[in-house]
Order: structure tokens, then sequence, then C-alpha cells
């Protein structure tokens, strides 16, 4: 990664003035504020010009940096910083950057390394269709042939009129009418069946590309020989099938790929324990099974294991087990062999251990697992195999497995409706992820990352006032995080003002309970505990409303001694 050199180090007793004259004459960007041997702060140029008016003034600067050597450059994209300063191995100050400069440049190398997988991927599926592909630009010029189906249309290989204009061809016979000469005038999508200079009937659909100025900038040409009426039916029907495989695998790359830009977003003290351990256990291959409620986002610590483990580079695969109809779900891991059950693809299908070979396969909801398919998955486990439906020779695989569930496994052991011995495979590292109501510091960075994927989403500068923070680090949560996230939607979207306060907040989080149970019970506990927290919420939820003790007792239906009285006891347990 390249860095900065335009900087000049300062003592911390330069004063203002002096700090002008030395940013002016050696043209530098920034100035490093030293104290004897240790860097102490950064002065850039914006900060500089606001103490221009106090030149005599000993020169503020910030001290938001972190110091990396320069072998270790590429290992601070995992960090929170404004900047950074370089060092050589004798600590002397070589260079600097700043957090925007770094993450730009691990965008570029993530996407770049996901554009090369994806054009790889297309390359492949063009290259598998039955269809014969043609590419050309604007005025028919060929730029790309398929080598699908050489000498068939064509009666030469097509790689040899690569760069020769179509509609030249056409007029020298080859085919008539061209498709590329009608997208070209209609400016659509074009199906038509041409007659090639052999006698042959051939389907030819033409569709046009266009840029971002709507001008038509390449037309996708795919041409099948429909000679035999009979066999274009037959394969007209496994083109549908194919198409539909094609989207599925696709949309798991998509998964994979969006997937490895997620982050964890967190400020608490138990996530921040609970990431020291998923660093630890993403360096071996035991299997891991998270547990956590529904909504507290299992998929994201599955991902940051995988991410953080020896096979960040290869696929990471997520199906979840309760989404999927059982009779479906077996062929949606092992895949199947050709003709292996009706309706079948005539190709056989790849499941999804094998798309997750070398990389790290996530079930979600294992606890959904049927009966009959948890000993295919103990099979799987423990032989590093697999056998496709249909199949008659096992299948080597080398794969990390990670599940989650929000159910208790050894309940379920007991209850007969989960193996024992696959309970025991997958449970050798548990993680246990709390619900947002135990890591409450974990909602208000929750809220502001939010707000700011919103607001750029929906070209907005809304904002949560005082007291609707507050009323949010109050409410309990029973969805977690998904939770989180829809109220701060919510509220964004239905809220005029750009300031969103806590009576906006009301109307979301309360409403839909106005009919239920003002109070709900996610759990057993001791019932003087249970009076208690109700107490403090009731409390907490009315002063930030109504902001005097005395109105509080009258709301409350209370005398106002009560709940001074209260206030007392628990004014150190509440926010407000």
């Amino acid at each position: 990664m390249d860095y900065n050199r335009d900087f000049v180090v300062l003592d911390d007793s330069c004063k203002v003035k002096e700090a002008i004259d030395v940013m002016i004459q050696s043209n530098a960007r920034i100035l490093v504020i030293k104290n004897d041997t240790r860097f102490v702060g950064i002065c850039d140029s914006h900060l500089l010009l606001r103490q221009i008016e106090n030149p005599k003034q000993k020169l503020l600067y910030w001290n938001e940096f972190i110091v990396v050597k320069d072998n270790e450059l590429a290992t601070i994209s995992d960090h929170d910083f404004s900047f950074a300063l370089i060092v050589d191995k004798k600590g002397q100050m070589v260079g600097w950057t700043d957090e925007k400069t770094v993450k730009i440049h691990y965008l570029k190398k993530t996407y770049s390394q996901d554009l090369r997988a994806i054009t790889t991927d297309l390359e492949a599926i063009v290259e598998s269709v039955y269809d014969e592909v043609l590419v050309v630009d604007s005025v028919g010029k060929i730029i790309r042939v398929s080598n699908r189906s050489k000498h068939h249309l064509w009666g030469v290989d097509p790689q040899t009129v690569i760069g020769q204009n179509i509609l030249e061809l056409e007029d020298k016979g080859w085919f008539k009418p061209s498709v590329t000469r009608q997208v070209i005038e209609k400016k659509s999508k074009i199906a038509i069946v041409q007659h090639n200079r052999f006698g042959r009937k051939i389907l030819a659909v033409g569709n046009p590309i266009f840029n971002r100025k709507s001008e038509l900038e390449r037309i996708v040409i795919a041409s099948r020989d429909i000679t035999a009426v009979k066999k274009l039916e037959e394969e007209l029907e496994e083109a549908k099938t194919l198409k539909e495989q094609y989207r599925k695998e696709v949309d798991i790359l998509k998964r994979v790929h969006q997937g490895n830009a997620k982050r964890i977003i967190y400020q608490s003290e138990q996530i921040k324990n609970l990431m020291f351990e998923v660093k630890r256990i993403a360096k071996v291959e035991s299997t891991v099974t998270i547990y956590g409620e529904s909504g507290v986002g299992k998929e994201l610590f599955a991902n940051s294991i995988h991410q953080l483990s020896p096979r960040a580079e290869k696929p990471f695969i997520r199906i979840n087990c309760g989404s999927i109809p059982e009779n479906l779900l077996e062929s949606e891991l092992f895949g199947y062999e050709k003709g292996a059950f009706t309706g079948a693809l005539n190709n056989g299908k790849k499941g999804l251990f094998e798309l997750a070979n070398e990389g790290t396969l996530f079930l979600d909801e294992i606890g959904e697992l049927p009966l009959n398919l948890q000993v295919k998955l103990l099979r799987a486990i423990q032989e590093r195999e697999i056998m496709k439906i249909g199949g008659t020779k096992a299948i080597p695989i080398n794969i990390r497995i990670i599940t989650a569930t929000n159910k208790n496994l050894e309940e379920m052991v007991t209850a007969g409706t989960f193996r024992e011995d696959l309970f025991y495979r997958i449970h050798v590292i548990p993680l246990f992820i709390p619900p947002l109501r135990e890591r409450t510091g974990d909602i208000e960075p929750l809220v502001f990352h939010y707000l700011e994927y919103y607001n750029d989403k929906f070209e907005t500068k809304k904002y949560f006032s005082e007291d609707a923070m507050e009323m949010l680090k109050a409410f309990l949560w029973p969805g977690n995080i998904r939770q989180l996230q829809n109220v701060t939607e919510r509220a964004m979207v239905i809220t005029p003002e750009p300031i969103i306060t806590a009576n906006h907040l009301t109307k979301i989080l309360y409403s839909r309970k106005k009919s239920q149970n003002p109070v709900e019970v996610h759990r057993i506990i001791p019932l003087q505990h249970a009076v208690q927290d109700t107490e403090k919420q009731l409390l907490q939820l009315a002063l930030l409303k109504y902001k005097t003790l005395t109105k509080v007792a009258e709301v409350l239906g209370v005398s106002q001694p009560t709940i001074s009285r209260l206030y007392h006891k628990l004014k150190n347990h509440i926010n407000v």
C-alpha cells in the first residue's frame, strides 16, 4: 500500500505562526507533533487555519492517530483511526496515511478479487450453455464468440471471424435476415428465425446492452439450430431448468461476496470478549455451534470466523435448514446424480457441500434439521465425504462446518428430536451470543450505524434526539438487532422532521402493543427481581417523557412520596 510523504515533524512547544511558516515552505499536508522521542499529535491545514487568528498561541493538535511499522501497513484496515503514522524498523517516521485512503485501498482490492471471480464464473456459464454466443459492438463488429459449436452454424471456426463485421457476413450470404441489424434499428430485444448458407434454420436472439447514457454499446446474440423442432422443445425445457440452476448458483455467489463486506458493530464488553474468542477459534478447524436468540446476528459471527480463518479466500456458503422443505433439503445439501428422480436435471446437480469445498458451510437453524438428514450430516462430518442422491461413489470434501440455532440442543437430545452423537460432533466449540437487552452498550453504535446507512440510502440528514436515544437504550428489544434496524428505518421514513424524538418512537415501539399485555416476560426470574425491573423501566420511561417526579407520580397513579422514595432507590440504575 502506498503512503504519503508530505509531512514535517515539529516539537510540541511550537507556536501557530511557526507552524504556518513551516507548512507553507515545505508544502506539507500535515504537521506531526513530537515530545522528545514520542509522537503526541497531528495538525492538518484545516485545524491550523482555525488557529490563524492567534499566531503566538501554542499550536493545538489532534491525538487521534496510531503508529504502525511500514511492513505491517496491510494490517491496519481492521483498526479504527483518523491518521496512521508509518515508521521504519528504527522508529523513524517515513510517511502517513488516513482512514479514508486505507478503506479505499481495501475496497479496491476486495472488488478486484470479486470481479475476477465473477468473470471466471460468467465465462464458465457462457461456455456451458448449449447456444452459440456472439458479442458484437454497436456497429456490428464481432468482439467475442463462444466455442460451443465450432463449424456447425458458420461452417468455419467462429474464432476466425472475430474482428469482422457481422452485417458484411450477411451481405455475403452466410445467413439472412440479420438479428444484429434489427437490434441496431429498434434498440430492443429481437428474436428471429434465420436461414444459414447450408439451408438450416437458426433461432437467433439479440439482446442490446446500453451504457449509462442509454447509448447502445454491445449486442449479445444467442444462436441455436432449430431444424429439428422436437429436439428444440426438449432443449428449451432443459434450458429453463438450467437457467434456474444458474440463477440459484449466482445468488449463492452473490451472498458469498456480499457477506465478505459485512462487519459486526459493537462497543459492549460482552461482544469485545466474544470477538477475542472468535479470533482464537477462527485459526483452528474445529466445528463451532453458535447459540443465540433470533436476530442477534449469528450469521455475522459465522462470517467473521470464516473471514479470520485460513479459508477466508474460499467460499462461505449459508443455508437455513428451517426454510427449505424436507423433501428438497437433502438435494440442496448433498446434490444428486443424473436421473436420480423425476424432474432431476440431466447433468445432475452439485450440493452446497460441494460448492463450499475448501471453504466454510454455515448451517443456520440446525435444530430444524430432520432426523434422517442428521444421520447423513453426521457421516459427512465424521468421514469428510458425502454421497449424492442416486450416487454410488463417495465424494471427499474439505470444509469447515459452523452451525447456529436459537434452540436448546441438549433439551432436544433429551426429548429425542436431535441425535446425541451429532450434538457432540457439532458442539465442539459452543459460542453464545447474548441478546441485545443484555448488552445495551451496543445499542448506540448500532443506531448510529443504521442512521448513516439509511441517511445515505434515502438521501436524508435525520438524527435521534437525546431523549429518543435514551428510549432506544431503555427498550428491551425482544427482536434484537433485527428489530432495532427495523425501528430505525421506520422512524426515518415516517418522521417528516430531521430530528426524531421520543414521541415519534413511542408511536412505533408501543402502538402495536396497546391491545396486548403492557408487560412481557421472556424468561423465568425471581418474582422480586421482576417487580424491581418493571419498576425501574416504568420510572425511566416516565421520567424521559414528563421530567418531574410530581407528574410521574400522577401518571403512574401513586403518591409523590412513593415516587420520590423509588427514585432515590433506583437513581443509580436508570438513565435519565
